[in-house]
């Protein structure tokens, strides 16, 4: 073999033996790329996984902060199930007994509007517990609403006047005239003024009258029985281990400094006299519950903590009477401003469809003025006052427009429904109008009287209008002389019924007086003509006298649903949750 062919057999052996190490080069390279990319997707699914978790654990935790805020808003709606006035929260709250998620929840009242006690803040914290670490922790804060919430419920159609502001909703059954403050919704059949809220219908309020009667609480509970007719300066409970209700089986009177930290129970009517009369309910207890009317005189004061139900009307002297109640208040008959009688007969009149004040505008001192559309005054039926059956002197200053209706009536004694006139001064339907007195036509005579006084000589100025009657002689005055004398022998109808000032027998549109009235006065006996004019005080044989000096009164009623939410019974005797608030929503839910 030659050199070459050596040389060249080396060459080829060389090159054959370098193919295959760039082989197995290529193959480790492959291999390498392989596992890298298998560890990049192990990498990746591990991730993926840990994110799934972590998905699932912060949607649990999300779901068990709603949860909590839900467990709140449950007790913040019925508070009878917790020892304070509402929820406050709790630590370590679960779900399910032995799990490892818990949540927090802390509960306050929203007071930035110290008026409103229907809102609430709520904060809830959920976690799940790992070897002692709190682990998925989630934050949730929610603005609790509850809604509607009453602060006052009429039962019948009724006027909110100047003094009174409403911190809540309010249910009326008919027609409710704003004149006042509402702050809140109103349910009403119709409304007239503006308000803070919305006007809805009553059909929208999914809330009922609470079933509070007088056995349901005097049977249930001990009872402090109140033997005096009157109360000043007394304090009477808290009564709570046991719980007991004050009571009174007939009309109560509070005349000045009581204070009742209980359930008062009044079988009839409850008035209320002098400064600084407080009544604060028990926890889950009303406050008050009053079978007949609720009256606060001028210059009074009542103070309610809790949930008030008056069954007859809630009236208030128009003389500075103050109302105020936290809580709710629930009258049946309807809310009202009353004028005051300063004779020994106290004759309570109400002020119906908002007659206006005028404490400077009269001719001695105030006046009441008259729309002539449906404003008027109206005592209660009574059978036994303002009886003129025989001799009788009216005496009244009046300032007329110079238009009235036929049969406007001024001073008007009538039957209890107003079907009839027993006597009545009024003006007629001729023209020229006059002022003619009406008599019950028990004889063939003629059934009104002629004063001789013209709406003409009245209109636009304060005048003083005097009528006698002395046995079978009628005499008018005007201004103090004499107008008209004349024999009548028909004598004034006398019965049960109402005295109603500004209208005729009957409060309908038609017959209504338009102008101002004041110092109206009603003798049983006939005044001399010295006697008669000017009006002068301490005259025998005075039955009535409203001076019309007063310049109104005040009522603030704010809704505070957790101060009403009581216990009551179904008709079986079943314990049952009442509440004023008829639900509740969130405003808003953020996360922290």
């Amino acid at each position: 073999m030659t050199k070459q062919m050596i040389e060249l057999r080396h060459t080829t052996y060389d090159i054959r033996y370098t193919d295959r190490g760039a082989a197995l080069l290529v193959v480790l390279f492959v291999i390498m790329a392989i596992t890298i990319l298998s560890l990049g997707f192990m990498s990746r699914s591990d991730v993926e996984l840990a994110c799934g978790e972590n998905m699932i654990l912060r949607t649990q935790m999300d779901y068990l902060a709603e949860s909590g805020l839900e467990h709140a808003k449950g007790l913040v709606l019925y508070p009878q199930d917790v020892a304070s006035e509402y929820w406050t929260g709790a630590a370590a709250q679960q779900l399910a007994a032995g799990s490892e998620d818990y949540y927090e929840v802390a509960v306050v009242r929203d007071d930035s509007d110290p008026t409103d006690y229907c809102n609430y803040i709520i904060d809830c914290n959920s976690y799940r517990m790992k070897a002692g670490q709190e682990v998925g922790r989630c934050s949730l804060s929610g603005d609790l609403r509850l809604d509607p919430c009453i602060a006052l419920w009429t039962g019948s159609a009724a006027i909110i006047w100047s003094g009174v502001r409403i911190n809540g909703d309010l249910y009326c059954n008919g027609t409710l005239e704003n004149r006042g403050a509402i702050n809140g919704d109103v349910f009403a059949g119709a409304l007239t003024g503006t308000i803070g809220g919305r006007h809805k219908a009553t059909t929208d309020l999914s809330l009922v009258w609470p079933r509070i009667t007088v056995a349901d609480f005097t049977s249930r509970y001990s009872t402090v029985v109140i033997t005096s007719s009157s109360l000043s300066g007394v304090t009477l409970g808290p009564y709570s281990n046991p719980v007991q209700v004050c009571y009174r089986s007939s009309d109560l009177v509070l005349a000045g400094d009581v204070r009742i930290e209980s359930m008062l129970v009044v079988v009839g009517d409850l008035t209320i006299q002098g400064d600084r009369n407080i009544i604060v309910a028990a926890k889950n207890m009303p406050a008050l519950l009053v079978t007949g009317e609720l009256t606060i005189k001028n210059a009074a004061a009542l103070q309610i903590n809790g949930l008030a139900v008056v069954y007859g009307r809630t009236l208030l002297g128009a003389g500075g009477a103050n109302l105020t109640v936290l809580g709710a208040l629930f009258t049946d008959d309807g809310l009202a401003e009353t004028a005051a009688d300063s004779s020994s007969s106290a004759n309570v009149a109400v002020l119906y469809n908002g007659a206006t004040w005028q404490p400077t505008g009269g001719r001695t001192g105030g006046a009441l003025q008259f729309d002539g559309v449906d404003d008027y005054v109206q005592t209660p039926n009574s059978l036994t006052k303002l009886q003129v059956a025989n001799d009788y002197t009216l005496s009244v200053w009046v300032k007329p427009a110079s238009s009235q209706k036929d049969w406007a009536g001024i001073i008007s004694k009538c039957n209890p429904s107003g079907s009839t006139n027993h006597w009545t001064l009024q003006f007629n339907s001729g023209s020229p109008k006059k002022l003619t007195v009406y008599h019950r036509d028990y004889l063939p005579s003629p059934k009104s009287w002629d004063t001789g006084i013209l709406l003409s000589e009245l209109a636009g100025a304060w005048h003083h209008v005097g009528i006698v009657r002395s046995g079978a002689v009628m005499t008018s005055y005007l201004d103090g002389i004499p107008r008209t004398t004349g024999v009548w022998l028909n004598s004034p109808g006398f019965g049960d019924g109402h005295l109603n000032i500004a209208t005729d027998r009957t409060p309908a549109p038609g017959y209504v007086y338009g102008g101002l009235i004041d110092d109206v006065r009603i003798y049983n006996r006939a005044l001399n003509v010295n006697e008669v004019y000017p009006p002068v005080d301490g005259l025998p044989g005075l039955i009535a006298h409203w001076k019309f000096d007063e310049s109104g009164s005040n009522a603030a009623i704010t809704a505070a649903p957790t101060k009403t939410a009581i216990i009551t019974w179904s008709e079986q005797g079943a314990v049952q949750k009442w509440g004023q608030a008829a639900g509740a929503f969130f405003r808003s839910i953020r996360r922290d």
